[in-house]
Protein backbone atom coordinates (compact mmCIF):
# COMPACT_ATOMS: atom_id res chain seq x y z
CA UNK A 1 0.00 0.00 0.00
CA UNK A 2 1.55 3.17 -1.03
CA UNK A 3 1.84 5.89 1.40
CA UNK A 4 -1.10 7.88 0.38
CA UNK A 5 -3.44 5.23 0.59
CA UNK A 6 -2.27 4.94 4.23
CA UNK A 7 -2.14 8.61 5.65
CA UNK A 8 -5.61 8.66 3.93
CA UNK A 9 -7.28 5.78 6.26
CA UNK A 10 -5.66 7.56 9.06
CA UNK A 11 -7.43 10.61 8.43
CA UNK A 12 -10.99 8.56 7.51
CA UNK A 13 -10.23 6.60 11.46
CA UNK A 14 -9.61 9.89 13.32
CA UNK A 15 -12.61 11.65 11.45
CA UNK A 16 -14.63 8.82 12.82
CA UNK A 17 -17.70 10.29 14.21
CA UNK A 18 -17.00 11.27 18.26
CA UNK A 19 -19.93 8.90 19.53
CA UNK A 20 -20.81 5.81 17.79
CA UNK A 21 -23.94 4.59 18.82
CA UNK A 22 -23.62 0.96 20.46
CA UNK A 23 -26.87 -1.40 21.27
CA UNK A 24 -26.56 -3.15 24.21
CA UNK A 25 -28.83 -6.31 24.22
CA UNK A 26 -29.16 -8.30 27.14
CA UNK A 27 -32.14 -9.35 29.45
CA UNK A 28 -30.55 -8.13 33.30
CA UNK A 29 -30.88 -4.93 33.72
CA UNK A 30 -28.15 -4.07 36.25
CA UNK A 31 -25.61 -5.66 32.69
CA UNK A 32 -27.00 -3.47 30.87
CA UNK A 33 -26.54 -0.63 33.04
CA UNK A 34 -22.81 -1.29 33.86
CA UNK A 35 -22.31 -1.62 30.15
CA UNK A 36 -23.85 1.09 29.67
CA UNK A 37 -21.83 3.14 31.86
CA UNK A 38 -18.96 1.80 31.39
CA UNK A 39 -19.07 2.51 27.03
CA UNK A 40 -20.45 6.41 27.78
CA UNK A 41 -17.43 6.86 30.12
CA UNK A 42 -15.29 6.57 26.94
CA UNK A 43 -17.69 8.66 24.64
CA UNK A 44 -19.81 5.93 23.17
CA UNK A 45 -23.72 6.72 23.68
CA UNK A 46 -26.16 3.36 23.90
CA UNK A 47 -29.32 2.27 23.41
CA UNK A 48 -30.73 -0.66 25.33
CA UNK A 49 -32.66 -3.53 24.73
CA UNK A 50 -34.07 -6.68 26.80
CA UNK A 51 -34.31 -8.96 24.46
CA UNK A 52 -33.30 -9.79 21.00
CA UNK A 53 -36.16 -9.21 19.38
CA UNK A 54 -36.60 -6.19 20.64
CA UNK A 55 -32.82 -5.35 19.78
CA UNK A 56 -33.02 -6.61 15.94
CA UNK A 57 -36.44 -4.82 15.94
CA UNK A 58 -34.64 -1.40 17.11
CA UNK A 59 -31.70 -1.82 14.68
CA UNK A 60 -33.34 -2.62 11.66
CA UNK A 61 -34.96 0.83 12.82
CA UNK A 62 -32.40 3.03 14.05
CA UNK A 63 -28.89 1.70 12.43
CA UNK A 64 -26.11 1.14 14.70
CA UNK A 65 -21.93 1.40 15.37
CA UNK A 66 -22.03 -2.08 17.04
CA UNK A 67 -24.06 -4.07 18.91
CA UNK A 68 -23.00 -6.08 22.18
CA UNK A 69 -25.18 -9.41 22.02
CA UNK A 70 -25.86 -11.74 25.63
CA UNK A 71 -25.79 -15.44 24.59
CA UNK A 72 -28.36 -16.90 26.60
CA UNK A 73 -31.89 -14.77 26.98
CA UNK A 74 -34.60 -17.63 28.47
CA UNK A 75 -37.85 -16.86 26.83
CA UNK A 76 -36.89 -15.57 23.78
CA UNK A 77 -34.63 -15.75 21.02
CA UNK A 78 -30.80 -15.93 21.72
CA UNK A 79 -27.67 -14.45 21.23
CA UNK A 80 -26.48 -16.85 18.72
CA UNK A 81 -29.76 -16.79 16.37
CA UNK A 82 -29.92 -12.82 16.36
CA UNK A 83 -26.42 -13.14 15.60
CA UNK A 84 -27.22 -14.87 12.74
CA UNK A 85 -29.85 -12.30 11.49
CA UNK A 86 -28.38 -9.84 12.38
CA UNK A 87 -25.70 -9.88 9.80
CA UNK A 88 -28.49 -11.12 7.07
CA UNK A 89 -29.40 -7.35 7.43
CA UNK A 90 -27.75 -5.39 4.74
CA UNK A 91 -26.98 -3.03 7.38
CA UNK A 92 -25.61 -5.33 9.80
CA UNK A 93 -23.23 -7.38 7.32
CA UNK A 94 -19.89 -5.04 8.86
CA UNK A 95 -20.57 -3.93 11.96
CA UNK A 96 -18.30 -5.31 15.05
CA UNK A 97 -20.74 -7.49 17.18
CA UNK A 98 -19.09 -8.63 20.23
CA UNK A 99 -21.07 -11.36 22.36
CA UNK A 100 -21.30 -11.60 26.32
CA UNK A 101 -21.51 -15.59 27.71
CA UNK A 102 -20.97 -17.12 30.98
CA UNK A 103 -20.37 -19.94 28.22
CA UNK A 104 -16.50 -20.85 28.09
CA UNK A 105 -16.31 -24.39 26.30
CA UNK A 106 -15.10 -24.61 22.91
CA UNK A 107 -18.04 -25.60 21.16
CA UNK A 108 -19.77 -22.56 21.93
CA UNK A 109 -17.41 -20.26 21.12
CA UNK A 110 -17.16 -21.71 17.83
CA UNK A 111 -20.87 -21.52 17.82
CA UNK A 112 -20.32 -17.51 18.53
CA UNK A 113 -18.37 -17.25 15.24
CA UNK A 114 -20.16 -19.30 12.84
CA UNK A 115 -23.03 -17.44 13.98
CA UNK A 116 -20.93 -13.92 12.64
CA UNK A 117 -19.63 -12.79 15.94
CA UNK A 118 -16.52 -10.23 15.41
CA UNK A 119 -14.97 -11.49 19.23
CA UNK A 120 -16.61 -12.70 22.58
CA UNK A 121 -16.06 -11.85 26.03
CA UNK A 122 -17.02 -13.81 29.08
CA UNK A 123 -19.09 -12.65 32.29
CA UNK A 124 -17.90 -11.44 35.01
CA UNK A 125 -17.70 -8.69 32.66
CA UNK A 126 -14.49 -6.30 33.32
CA UNK A 127 -16.54 -3.25 33.09
CA UNK A 128 -13.35 -0.65 33.42
CA UNK A 129 -11.80 -2.25 30.71
CA UNK A 130 -14.90 -3.28 28.42
CA UNK A 131 -15.42 0.65 27.06
CA UNK A 132 -11.78 0.67 25.74
CA UNK A 133 -12.44 -2.35 23.76
CA UNK A 134 -15.31 -2.06 22.42
CA UNK A 135 -14.10 1.70 21.61
CA UNK A 136 -10.85 -0.52 20.41
CA UNK A 137 -13.10 -2.90 18.10
CA UNK A 138 -14.86 0.29 16.58
CA UNK A 139 -11.74 1.85 15.33
CA UNK A 140 -10.19 -1.57 13.54
CA UNK A 141 -14.23 -2.21 12.40
CA UNK A 142 -13.93 1.31 10.59
CA UNK A 143 -10.16 0.84 8.94
CA UNK A 144 -11.01 -2.66 7.95
CA UNK A 145 -13.70 -1.16 6.16
CA UNK A 146 -11.32 2.46 4.67
CA UNK A 147 -8.88 -1.01 3.42
CA UNK A 148 -11.77 -2.18 1.74
CA UNK A 149 -13.02 0.85 0.08
CA UNK A 150 -9.33 1.79 -0.94
CA UNK A 151 -8.77 -1.64 -2.48
CA UNK A 152 -11.84 -1.24 -4.99
CA UNK A 153 -10.77 2.36 -5.85
CA UNK A 154 -7.47 1.17 -6.55
CA UNK A 155 -8.74 -1.70 -8.04
CA UNK A 156 -10.87 -0.01 -10.16
CA UNK A 157 -8.01 2.46 -11.43
CA UNK A 158 -5.88 -0.27 -12.00
CA UNK A 159 -8.78 -2.30 -14.30
CA UNK A 160 -11.13 0.21 -15.88
CA UNK A 161 -10.47 3.47 -18.00
CA UNK A 162 -11.34 6.64 -16.55
CA UNK A 163 -12.96 8.13 -19.66
CA UNK A 164 -15.38 5.63 -20.75
CA UNK A 165 -15.88 3.78 -17.87
CA UNK A 166 -15.41 0.51 -19.37
CA UNK A 167 -12.56 -2.50 -18.26
CA UNK A 168 -9.60 -1.42 -19.88
CA UNK A 169 -7.39 -3.98 -21.52
CA UNK A 170 -5.80 -5.31 -18.43
CA UNK A 171 -9.00 -6.71 -17.32
CA UNK A 172 -9.85 -7.79 -20.70
CA UNK A 173 -7.06 -10.47 -21.39
CA UNK A 174 -6.95 -11.54 -17.53
CA UNK A 175 -11.09 -12.25 -17.95
CA UNK A 176 -10.86 -13.22 -21.30
CA UNK A 177 -7.97 -15.95 -20.42
CA UNK A 178 -10.74 -17.47 -17.91
CA UNK A 179 -13.73 -17.26 -20.37
CA UNK A 180 -11.05 -19.14 -22.46
CA UNK A 181 -10.22 -21.60 -19.96
CA UNK A 182 -14.52 -22.55 -19.05
CA UNK A 183 -14.90 -22.70 -22.76
CA UNK A 184 -12.36 -24.97 -23.66
CA UNK A 185 -13.19 -27.54 -20.75
CA UNK A 186 -16.71 -27.37 -22.03
CA UNK A 187 -15.71 -27.21 -25.47
CA UNK A 188 -17.59 -23.99 -26.61
CA UNK A 189 -17.11 -21.41 -28.77
CA UNK A 190 -16.39 -17.60 -28.30
CA UNK A 191 -15.62 -14.85 -30.48
CA UNK A 192 -13.62 -11.59 -30.10
CA UNK A 193 -14.48 -8.18 -31.95
CA UNK A 194 -11.92 -5.74 -32.32
CA UNK A 195 -12.77 -2.45 -33.11
CA UNK A 196 -10.94 0.59 -34.38
CA UNK A 197 -12.94 4.12 -35.51
CA UNK A 198 -11.99 4.83 -38.70
CA UNK A 199 -11.15 8.55 -39.01
CA UNK A 200 -10.99 9.63 -35.48
CA UNK A 201 -7.42 10.76 -36.15
CA UNK A 202 -8.96 13.92 -38.10
CA UNK A 203 -11.80 14.66 -34.79
CA UNK A 204 -9.16 14.97 -32.66
CA UNK A 205 -6.71 17.13 -34.94
CA UNK A 206 -9.83 19.65 -36.17
CA UNK A 207 -11.95 19.51 -33.64
CA UNK A 208 -9.61 19.06 -30.27
CA UNK A 209 -9.79 15.77 -27.60
CA UNK A 210 -12.34 17.13 -25.67
CA UNK A 211 -14.86 16.40 -28.41
CA UNK A 212 -13.10 13.63 -29.36
CA UNK A 213 -12.70 12.15 -26.06
CA UNK A 214 -17.23 12.78 -25.87
CA UNK A 215 -16.95 10.41 -29.16
CA UNK A 216 -14.87 7.66 -27.41
CA UNK A 217 -18.24 8.10 -24.52
CA UNK A 218 -20.74 7.95 -26.45
CA UNK A 219 -19.01 5.03 -29.24
CA UNK A 220 -18.67 3.33 -25.04
CA UNK A 221 -22.66 3.73 -24.79
CA UNK A 222 -23.86 2.92 -28.10
CA UNK A 223 -21.29 -0.41 -27.87
CA UNK A 224 -23.32 -1.02 -24.65
CA UNK A 225 -26.57 -0.72 -26.36
CA UNK A 226 -25.42 -2.78 -28.99
CA UNK A 227 -25.06 -6.07 -27.18
CA UNK A 228 -28.33 -7.47 -26.11
CA UNK A 229 -28.43 -9.58 -23.19
CA UNK A 230 -28.26 -12.94 -25.09
CA UNK A 231 -24.96 -11.66 -26.89
CA UNK A 232 -23.14 -11.69 -23.08
CA UNK A 233 -23.12 -15.49 -22.43
CA UNK A 234 -20.82 -15.08 -19.73
CA UNK A 235 -21.09 -17.67 -16.94
CA UNK A 236 -18.56 -16.60 -14.30
CA UNK A 237 -21.32 -14.59 -12.24
CA UNK A 238 -21.02 -11.53 -13.95
CA UNK A 239 -23.96 -9.48 -14.46
CA UNK A 240 -22.87 -6.26 -15.69
CA UNK A 241 -22.82 -5.87 -19.63
CA UNK A 242 -19.87 -4.15 -19.23
CA UNK A 243 -17.93 -7.50 -18.75
CA UNK A 244 -18.37 -7.96 -22.69
CA UNK A 245 -16.45 -4.38 -23.19
CA UNK A 246 -13.41 -2.69 -23.05
CA UNK A 247 -11.45 0.22 -24.05
CA UNK A 248 -7.93 -1.22 -25.15
CA UNK A 249 -7.14 2.91 -25.82
CA UNK A 250 -7.10 5.64 -28.12
CA UNK A 251 -10.16 4.68 -30.11
CA UNK A 252 -9.70 0.68 -29.93
CA UNK A 253 -12.73 -1.44 -28.05
CA UNK A 254 -13.06 -4.73 -27.82
CA UNK A 255 -15.99 -7.05 -27.27
CA UNK A 256 -16.24 -10.53 -25.71
CA UNK A 257 -19.57 -12.80 -27.14
CA UNK A 258 -18.67 -16.17 -25.00
CA UNK A 259 -20.33 -19.40 -25.91
CA UNK A 260 -21.50 -18.60 -29.06
CA UNK A 261 -22.81 -21.58 -31.07
CA UNK A 262 -22.10 -20.44 -34.89
CA UNK A 263 -19.36 -18.55 -36.05
CA UNK A 264 -21.93 -16.30 -37.90
CA UNK A 265 -23.44 -15.24 -34.54
CA UNK A 266 -20.43 -12.93 -33.90
CA UNK A 267 -21.00 -10.93 -38.18
CA UNK A 268 -24.85 -10.52 -36.17
CA UNK A 269 -23.44 -8.17 -33.42
CA UNK A 270 -20.52 -6.47 -35.21
CA UNK A 271 -23.06 -5.53 -38.15
CA UNK A 272 -25.44 -4.52 -35.34
CA UNK A 273 -22.64 -2.71 -33.95
CA UNK A 274 -21.41 -1.01 -37.50
CA UNK A 275 -24.73 0.25 -38.18
CA UNK A 276 -25.18 2.14 -34.68
CA UNK A 277 -21.49 3.31 -34.88
CA UNK A 278 -22.08 4.81 -38.23
CA UNK A 279 -24.94 7.49 -37.03
CA UNK A 280 -24.50 10.69 -36.55
CA UNK A 281 -22.74 12.11 -33.00
CA UNK A 282 -24.30 15.64 -31.97
CA UNK A 283 -22.38 17.65 -29.42
CA UNK A 284 -23.24 21.13 -29.36
CA UNK A 285 -23.15 22.78 -32.83
CA UNK A 286 -21.29 19.65 -34.22
CA UNK A 287 -22.87 16.42 -36.07
CA UNK A 288 -19.81 14.33 -36.51
CA UNK A 289 -19.76 11.08 -38.42
CA UNK A 290 -17.44 8.52 -38.35
CA UNK A 291 -17.34 4.39 -38.96
CA UNK A 292 -15.62 1.58 -37.74
CA UNK A 293 -13.50 -1.51 -39.17
CA UNK A 294 -14.21 -4.34 -36.69
CA UNK A 295 -12.05 -7.62 -37.28
CA UNK A 296 -13.39 -11.31 -35.46
CA UNK A 297 -11.46 -13.95 -33.87
CA UNK A 298 -13.21 -17.28 -32.89
CA UNK A 299 -11.97 -19.77 -30.40
CA UNK A 300 -10.82 -22.40 -30.74
CA UNK A 301 -9.99 -22.15 -34.75
CA UNK A 302 -8.26 -18.72 -34.41
CA UNK A 303 -6.17 -19.08 -31.19
CA UNK A 304 -6.03 -21.01 -28.10
CA UNK A 305 -4.68 -18.03 -25.26
CA UNK A 306 -6.07 -14.21 -24.54
CA UNK A 307 -2.88 -12.92 -26.62
CA UNK A 308 -3.59 -15.10 -30.25
CA UNK A 309 -7.31 -14.15 -30.08
CA UNK A 310 -6.62 -10.47 -29.53
CA UNK A 311 -3.41 -10.45 -31.70
CA UNK A 312 -5.87 -12.63 -34.74
CA UNK A 313 -8.76 -10.01 -34.80
CA UNK A 314 -6.83 -6.59 -34.60
CA UNK A 315 -5.30 -8.08 -37.50
CA UNK A 316 -8.42 -9.21 -39.31
CA UNK A 317 -9.23 -5.27 -38.40
CA UNK A 318 -6.40 -4.10 -39.68
CA UNK A 319 -7.55 -5.84 -43.10
CA UNK A 320 -11.03 -4.76 -43.06
CA UNK A 321 -9.76 -0.86 -42.84
CA UNK A 322 -7.34 -1.11 -45.73
CA UNK A 323 -10.15 -2.38 -47.70
CA UNK A 324 -12.22 1.40 -46.80
CA UNK A 325 -13.07 0.39 -43.85
CA UNK A 326 -17.17 0.39 -42.06
CA UNK A 327 -16.95 -3.34 -42.43
CA UNK A 328 -15.98 -6.05 -40.31
CA UNK A 329 -13.68 -8.92 -41.60
CA UNK A 330 -13.34 -12.62 -39.79
CA UNK A 331 -9.79 -13.61 -39.37
CA UNK A 332 -7.97 -16.43 -41.68
CA UNK A 333 -4.54 -17.92 -41.50
CA UNK A 334 -3.85 -16.03 -45.29
CA UNK A 335 -3.61 -12.68 -43.19
CA UNK A 336 -1.03 -14.13 -41.09
CA UNK A 337 1.00 -15.23 -43.94
CA UNK A 338 0.54 -12.21 -45.25
CA UNK A 339 1.38 -10.04 -41.92
CA UNK A 340 4.33 -12.42 -41.76
CA UNK A 341 5.51 -11.56 -45.55
CA UNK A 342 4.65 -7.80 -45.32
CA UNK A 343 7.24 -7.79 -41.69
CA UNK A 344 9.59 -9.55 -43.80
CA UNK A 345 9.37 -6.75 -46.44
CA UNK A 346 9.32 -4.14 -43.91
CA UNK A 347 12.47 -5.58 -42.58
CA UNK A 348 14.40 -5.57 -45.82
CA UNK A 349 13.10 -2.77 -46.83
CA UNK A 350 14.73 -0.68 -44.33
CA UNK A 351 18.01 -1.66 -45.46
CA UNK A 352 18.16 -2.20 -49.17
CA UNK A 353 19.41 0.98 -49.64
CA UNK A 354 21.96 0.46 -48.08
CA UNK A 355 22.93 -2.90 -49.57
CA UNK A 356 22.81 -1.50 -52.86
CA UNK A 357 19.05 -3.86 -53.45
CA UNK A 358 17.48 -0.69 -54.83
CA UNK A 359 18.33 0.46 -58.52
CA UNK A 360 16.62 2.91 -60.96
CA UNK A 361 14.98 1.89 -64.28
CA UNK A 362 14.27 4.03 -66.84
CA UNK A 363 11.54 4.78 -69.47
CA UNK A 364 11.58 6.82 -72.87
CA UNK A 365 8.96 9.44 -73.32
CA UNK A 366 8.75 10.10 -77.45
CA UNK A 367 7.90 13.17 -78.99
CA UNK A 368 4.49 13.20 -81.46
CA UNK A 369 5.78 15.68 -82.95
CA UNK A 370 9.29 15.67 -84.00
CA UNK A 371 9.28 11.70 -83.39
CA UNK A 372 11.99 11.78 -80.65
CA UNK A 373 12.86 10.87 -77.24
CA UNK A 374 12.85 13.80 -75.39
CA UNK A 375 12.96 12.52 -71.33
CA UNK A 376 12.78 9.70 -69.44
CA UNK A 377 11.00 8.56 -65.92
CA UNK A 378 12.72 7.08 -63.14
CA UNK A 379 11.20 4.07 -62.23
CA UNK A 380 12.00 2.57 -58.67
CA UNK A 381 13.32 -1.21 -58.42
CA UNK A 382 13.90 -3.26 -55.88
CA UNK A 383 15.50 -6.64 -56.39
CA UNK A 384 16.19 -8.04 -52.55
CA UNK A 385 18.67 -10.79 -51.27
CA UNK A 386 16.79 -12.38 -49.14
CA UNK A 387 13.12 -12.05 -50.95
CA UNK A 388 13.86 -11.26 -54.84
CA UNK A 389 12.64 -8.83 -57.04
CA UNK A 390 9.04 -7.23 -54.95
CA UNK A 391 6.92 -5.80 -57.65
CA UNK A 392 6.38 -1.73 -56.77
CA UNK A 393 3.03 -1.80 -56.69
CA UNK A 394 3.56 -3.72 -53.52
CA UNK A 395 6.92 -1.99 -51.90
CA UNK A 396 5.64 1.42 -52.61
CA UNK A 397 2.15 1.46 -50.44
CA UNK A 398 4.50 -0.56 -47.81
CA UNK A 399 7.05 2.25 -47.78
CA UNK A 400 4.52 4.90 -47.06
CA UNK A 401 2.49 2.74 -44.56
CA UNK A 402 5.91 2.03 -42.56
CA UNK A 403 7.10 5.66 -42.92
CA UNK A 404 9.84 4.48 -45.04
CA UNK A 405 8.70 6.51 -47.86
CA UNK A 406 10.05 9.99 -47.24
CA UNK A 407 14.06 8.12 -46.87
CA UNK A 408 13.11 6.10 -50.16
CA UNK A 409 11.95 9.09 -51.94
CA UNK A 410 15.22 11.63 -51.43
CA UNK A 411 17.92 8.34 -52.73
CA UNK A 412 15.39 8.06 -55.58
CA UNK A 413 15.61 11.78 -56.51
CA UNK A 414 19.38 12.06 -56.04
CA UNK A 415 20.19 8.97 -58.22
CA UNK A 416 17.77 10.31 -60.77
CA UNK A 417 18.83 13.91 -60.62
CA UNK A 418 22.85 12.59 -60.21
CA UNK A 419 22.28 10.46 -63.49
CA UNK A 420 20.38 13.17 -65.49
CA UNK A 421 23.30 15.32 -64.83
CA UNK A 422 26.09 12.85 -66.11
CA UNK A 423 23.88 12.23 -69.37
CA UNK A 424 24.03 15.90 -70.23
CA UNK A 425 27.78 15.59 -69.36
CA UNK A 426 28.13 13.09 -72.04
CA UNK A 427 26.03 15.39 -74.04
CA UNK A 428 23.06 12.89 -74.14
CA UNK A 429 19.83 14.12 -76.07
CA UNK A 430 17.68 14.16 -73.05
CA UNK A 431 15.04 17.47 -72.03
CA UNK A 432 13.42 16.31 -69.07
CA UNK A 433 13.96 13.48 -66.15
CA UNK A 434 10.48 12.77 -64.06
CA UNK A 435 10.60 11.13 -60.94
CA UNK A 436 7.82 10.36 -59.00
CA UNK A 437 6.56 12.14 -55.61
CA UNK A 438 4.38 10.68 -53.15
CA UNK A 439 1.37 12.74 -51.44
CA UNK A 440 3.62 11.98 -48.08
CA UNK A 441 6.64 13.34 -49.53
CA UNK A 442 5.35 16.43 -50.71
CA UNK A 443 3.67 17.57 -47.58
CA UNK A 444 6.45 16.72 -45.48
CA UNK A 445 7.82 20.33 -44.26
CA UNK A 446 11.64 19.45 -45.57
CA UNK A 447 10.16 18.55 -48.70
CA UNK A 448 11.52 22.01 -51.15
CA UNK A 449 14.80 22.27 -48.81
CA UNK A 450 15.82 18.69 -50.08
CA UNK A 451 14.95 19.03 -53.81
CA UNK A 452 16.58 22.70 -53.92
CA UNK A 453 19.88 20.96 -51.81
CA UNK A 454 19.89 18.04 -54.58
CA UNK A 455 19.92 20.01 -57.27
CA UNK A 456 22.56 22.07 -55.71
CA UNK A 457 24.22 18.97 -54.65
CA UNK A 458 24.35 17.93 -58.16
CA UNK A 459 24.47 20.79 -60.19
CA UNK A 460 21.30 19.92 -61.78
CA UNK A 461 19.49 22.83 -64.31
CA UNK A 462 15.82 23.12 -61.97
CA UNK A 463 14.03 23.48 -65.76
CA UNK A 464 15.28 19.14 -66.48
CA UNK A 465 13.96 17.94 -63.86
CA UNK A 466 9.97 17.08 -63.51
CA UNK A 467 7.91 15.78 -60.34
CA UNK A 468 4.93 13.94 -61.12
CA UNK A 469 2.28 13.88 -58.28
CA UNK A 470 -0.92 11.77 -58.32
CA UNK A 471 -4.28 13.98 -58.55
CA UNK A 472 -5.38 12.78 -55.23
CA UNK A 473 -2.41 14.81 -54.04
CA UNK A 474 -4.55 17.69 -54.80
CA UNK A 475 -7.35 17.06 -52.88
CA UNK A 476 -5.46 16.14 -49.90
CA UNK A 477 -4.74 19.16 -48.63
CA UNK A 478 -5.03 22.08 -51.11
CA UNK A 479 -3.39 25.04 -48.83
CA UNK A 480 0.05 23.05 -48.08
CA UNK A 481 -0.17 21.47 -51.76
CA UNK A 482 -0.70 24.82 -53.04
CA UNK A 483 2.12 26.13 -51.21
CA UNK A 484 4.85 23.56 -52.00
CA UNK A 485 4.08 22.93 -55.81
CA UNK A 486 4.35 27.30 -56.19
CA UNK A 487 7.76 27.03 -54.44
CA UNK A 488 9.31 24.32 -56.48
CA UNK A 489 7.43 26.07 -59.70
CA UNK A 490 9.56 29.49 -58.64
CA UNK A 491 13.05 28.03 -59.09
CA UNK A 492 11.79 26.09 -62.32
CA UNK A 493 11.05 23.00 -62.18
CA UNK A 494 8.25 21.32 -63.88
CA UNK A 495 5.21 19.76 -62.14
CA UNK A 496 3.17 17.24 -63.82
CA UNK A 497 -0.03 15.10 -62.48
CA UNK A 498 0.73 11.28 -62.99
CA UNK A 499 -2.67 8.70 -63.72
CA UNK A 500 -4.61 11.56 -64.10
CA UNK A 501 -8.67 10.96 -65.15
CA UNK A 502 -8.36 8.04 -61.70
CA UNK A 503 -8.73 10.79 -58.97
CA UNK A 504 -11.79 12.45 -59.26
CA UNK A 505 -10.30 16.19 -59.25
CA UNK A 506 -12.42 18.88 -60.72
CA UNK A 507 -11.71 21.01 -63.55
CA UNK A 508 -11.45 24.41 -61.02
CA UNK A 509 -9.16 23.08 -58.80
CA UNK A 510 -6.91 21.64 -61.62
CA UNK A 511 -6.89 25.28 -63.14
CA UNK A 512 -5.60 26.36 -59.86
CA UNK A 513 -2.29 24.77 -59.41
CA UNK A 514 0.42 25.13 -61.37
CA UNK A 515 0.95 22.42 -63.28
CA UNK A 516 3.17 21.69 -66.88
CA UNK A 517 1.96 18.32 -68.07
CA UNK A 518 -0.89 15.89 -67.35
CA UNK A 519 0.05 11.85 -67.84
CA UNK A 520 -3.05 10.25 -69.37
CA UNK A 521 -3.52 6.97 -66.98
CA UNK A 522 -2.62 3.76 -68.70
CA UNK A 523 -6.34 2.16 -67.88
CA UNK A 524 -7.83 4.72 -70.67
CA UNK A 525 -5.05 4.35 -72.45
CA UNK A 526 -5.57 0.29 -72.88
CA UNK A 527 -8.02 -0.90 -76.41
CA UNK A 528 -8.45 2.83 -76.91
CA UNK A 529 -8.84 1.63 -80.25
CA UNK A 530 -12.17 0.00 -79.97
CA UNK A 531 -13.29 1.44 -76.30
CA UNK A 532 -15.70 4.66 -76.78
CA UNK A 533 -15.44 5.07 -73.54
CA UNK A 534 -11.90 5.13 -73.19
CA UNK A 535 -11.57 6.70 -76.40
CA UNK A 536 -14.08 9.94 -75.02
CA UNK A 537 -12.16 10.13 -72.29
CA UNK A 538 -8.41 10.55 -73.60
CA UNK A 539 -9.60 12.63 -76.07
CA UNK A 540 -11.41 14.49 -72.92
CA UNK A 541 -8.17 14.74 -71.08
CA UNK A 542 -6.41 15.94 -74.07
CA UNK A 543 -8.44 18.92 -75.27
CA UNK A 544 -9.05 20.06 -71.87
CA UNK A 545 -5.26 20.18 -71.28
CA UNK A 546 -4.85 22.28 -74.49
CA UNK A 547 -7.09 24.69 -72.80
CA UNK A 548 -5.35 25.13 -69.87
CA UNK A 549 -2.27 25.23 -72.02
CA UNK A 550 -0.45 22.15 -70.14
CA UNK A 551 0.94 19.30 -72.19
CA UNK A 552 -0.34 15.69 -72.20
CA UNK A 553 1.84 12.58 -71.84
CA UNK A 554 -0.17 8.95 -72.54
CA UNK A 555 0.84 6.36 -70.59
CA UNK A 556 0.36 2.56 -71.24
CA UNK A 557 0.93 2.49 -75.04
CA UNK A 558 1.50 -0.82 -76.75
CA UNK A 559 -0.34 -1.54 -79.81
CA UNK A 560 0.45 0.78 -83.27
CA UNK A 561 -3.64 1.73 -83.39
CA UNK A 562 -2.81 3.28 -80.15
CA UNK A 563 -0.32 5.41 -81.35
CA UNK A 564 -2.10 6.35 -83.94
CA UNK A 565 -5.29 7.53 -82.30
CA UNK A 566 -2.61 9.57 -80.13
CA UNK A 567 -1.31 11.44 -82.64
CA UNK A 568 -4.56 12.37 -84.51
CA UNK A 569 -5.87 13.51 -81.20
CA UNK A 570 -2.65 15.73 -80.89
CA UNK A 571 -1.55 13.75 -77.89
CA UNK A 572 2.15 15.70 -77.11
CA UNK A 573 3.62 12.68 -75.71
CA UNK A 574 3.85 8.77 -75.14
CA UNK A 575 4.88 6.30 -73.49
CA UNK A 576 4.29 2.31 -73.31
CA UNK A 577 6.25 -0.99 -74.09
CA UNK A 578 5.30 -0.51 -77.44
CA UNK A 579 8.13 2.66 -77.98
CA UNK A 580 10.88 1.15 -74.98
CA UNK A 581 9.89 -1.04 -71.74
CA UNK A 582 12.06 1.02 -68.71
CA UNK A 583 15.76 0.10 -68.64
CA UNK A 584 18.86 0.54 -65.91
CA UNK A 585 20.85 3.37 -66.71
CA UNK A 586 23.61 1.78 -69.14
CA UNK A 587 20.98 0.10 -71.08
CA UNK A 588 18.86 3.65 -71.82
CA UNK A 589 21.90 5.44 -72.74
CA UNK A 590 22.87 2.84 -75.35
CA UNK A 591 19.12 3.03 -76.59
CA UNK A 592 19.19 6.60 -76.73
CA UNK A 593 22.45 7.44 -78.42
CA UNK A 594 21.21 4.37 -81.17
CA UNK A 595 18.01 6.61 -81.52
CA UNK A 596 20.08 9.66 -82.12
CA UNK A 597 21.79 7.95 -84.91
CA UNK A 598 19.12 6.45 -86.53
CA UNK A 599 17.60 9.93 -86.80
CA UNK A 600 20.57 11.71 -88.37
Amino acid sequence: MSWVTLNYLIQEVISMQDQPRIIVIDDDPLIRLLVGKALQAVGLQTTEAASAEEGLALFARCGADAVLLDVMMPGGMDGFAACALLRQLPEGQHIPVLMMTGLEDLESINHAFESGATDFITKPINIPLLGHRVRYMLRASHTTQCLLESEQRLHRMAYFDSLTDLPNRQFFREHLQRIIALAHRQKLKLAVLFLDLDGFKRINDTLGHHLGDQVLQETGERLRKSLRASDALIRTGATQDGDTLARLGGDEFTVLLSMIERDEDAASVAERIRISLAQAFNFDDHELYTTTSIGIAIFPDDGATAEELLKNADLAMYYAKREGGNKYRYFSTKMTDAALRRLALENNLRKAAGHGELELYYQPQLDLVTGTFCGVEALLRWDSVELGCIPPAEFIPLAEEAGLIAAIGEWVLRQACQQAKAWFTDDMPLARMAVNVSTVQLLHKGFYAMVTGILAETRLDPHVLELEITESALVCDEASVMGALSALKQIGVQLAIDDFGMGYSSLSRLKSFPIDRLKVDQSFVHNIEQDPENAAIATAIIAMAKSLGMKVTAEGVETDAQLAFLKDRKCDEAQGFLLAKPMPAIEIREFLLNQLISTE
